[in-house]
């Protein structure tokens, strides 16, 4: 929020036109065996509370967008971007997906789970792009071009070079 002076009173009041700013975002959770069947019914029972939350609060929508993705044994989308107002089942339903993920067996070599880290990051900058793309041409007006990614990692440790990035 940014303060500002009120004209009026004197006094510092703040203003909500940064929630109108805020990005779309993308949370990546690695859900590798063996950490994930140690992490994961805290996690998607945090993540369920949350987004329950941020589809219920009044005011402006501190979340306007969200997109979710999984590495396990591959990397896959499990939300594509949606509105999280108004989107509570559809969001429930994406954290359910998420518990179902196997929580046993191994990985071979953390070069594989830092090479999908990698692909889930350049796979949903593309996403955004695309829906970008496609939410400009229909009715809808998007007040913000940016999206942050957020990953939740228990074991990888991996870092992009500028490139890899701007390829998208």
């Amino acid at each position: 929020m940014h303060p500002v002076v009120s004209s009026n009173s004197g006094k510092v009041v703040f203003s909500s036109l940064s929630f109108r700013q805020q990005p779309a975002r993308v949370l990546i959770i690695e859900a590798l065996p063996p950490w994930w069947s140690e992490t994961c019914m805290v996690l998607c029972d945090a993540l369920d509370n949350f987004l329950s939350l941020a589809c219920c609060l009044d005011g402006p929508c501190r979340i306007p967008l969200l997109s979710l993705y999984a590495i396990s044994r591959q990397q896959e989308c499990l939300l594509p971007f949606v509105q999280v107002r108004g989107n509570l089942a559809r969001l429930h339903c994406c954290v359910e997906e998420l518990r179902s993920l196997p929580g046993e067996g191994c990985v071979r070599g953390a070069a594989r789970g830092a090479e999908l880290l990698r692909q889930a990051v350049l796979d949903s900058l593309q996403q955004f792009k695309q829906y970008m793309r496609h939410s400009s041409t229909g009715n809808q007006a998007i007040s913000n071009t940016s999206v942050e990614v957020m990953a939740w990692l228990i074991r990888l440790r991996f870092h992009f070079k500028k490139s890899d990035l701007y390829l998208i």
